[in-house]
């Protein structure tokens, strides 16, 4: 129903920004959830740095700062709020599927897990690490469910099968097979198009009411002024909804 994500976060700001600013003690700032990387530094200062001094560097893992990069290109191209409300579910399915799995046969998860550590020479906990680690997968699968084509594309076929091609084709997890219902993405998928369906069969008006995050106006008539939101097509409206 209606998000209540938070759309801005309060963390630490870069321990190195600050003292290179002559700053001492603790700064604490708004922002945003794609915020988690210093570029400048190579420290990770997202999820799992609760205090400065939790924030990890990662000059060992140039992927995770390209991911970075690719994050806030997705949002230009797709959209700050669809992105914003990818990002969690993408993270939560990823590390769902890695629970438990051997994602690494030749150790290399477990040797880059004991060199995130933070200022205090204090290993990242396992769920951080594997977060910073998995950042490329987990940005680029946040790309496939912030993109309107998965669901264009589940709407006509009426299976996800797209969706599962794509997580290979993209190097999200290759070999990719759903086992069973109970697979994250499954379920994630399920319970979104389940109360998608029923709120847009009822028609626009309350499909805003209830998924205001979601919500797209038509298009303005020619000589009216646009709406103040970005415009795209849902495919669980039709446009005789509009």
């Amino acid at each position: 129903m209606a998000d209540d994500r938070p759309r801005k976060l309060q963390r630490p700001a870069c321990r190195r920004c600050v003292h290179a600013a002559g700053i001492e003690g603790f700064v604490n700032c708004w922002t945003t959830h794609d915020r988690n990387v210093c570029l400048r530094h190579q420290l990770w200062i997202g999820q799992g740095c609760p205090q400065p001094d939790d924030q990890v560097d990662i000059s060992i893992l140039p992927s995770t700062s390209r991911a970075h990069r690719h994050h806030r290109n997705l949002i230009s191209r797709l959209g700050r709020r669809w992105v914003s409300n990818a990002f969690p579910d993408a993270r939560n399915i990823f590390l769902s599927w890695i629970t438990g799995h051997s994602a690494d046969p030749f150790g290399d998860q477990a040797t880059a897990r004991s060199r995130l550590v933070g200022e205090a020479g204090r290993p990242a906990d396992s769920q951080t690490a594997d977060g910073i680690l998995f950042h490329p997968q987990i940005v680029s699968l946040t790309g496939l469910l912030a993109s309107p084509i998965w669901e264009a594309k589940t709407v006509q076929s009426g299976d996800i099968s797209w969706l599962v091609r794509e997580i290979t084709y993209r190097d999200i997890l290759v070999g990719y097979v759903p086992e069973a219902r109970t697979d994250p993405l499954i379920e994630w998928a399920e319970q979104r198009f389940s109360t998608r369906r029923f709120i847009a069969h009822r028609g626009w008006r309350l499909y805003e009411a209830f998924c205001p995050e979601e919500t797209v106006l038509p298009l303005p008539a020619p000589g009216t002024k646009p709406a103040l939101r970005q415009h795209r097509v849902s495919p669980f409206l039709s446009h005789s909804v509009y």
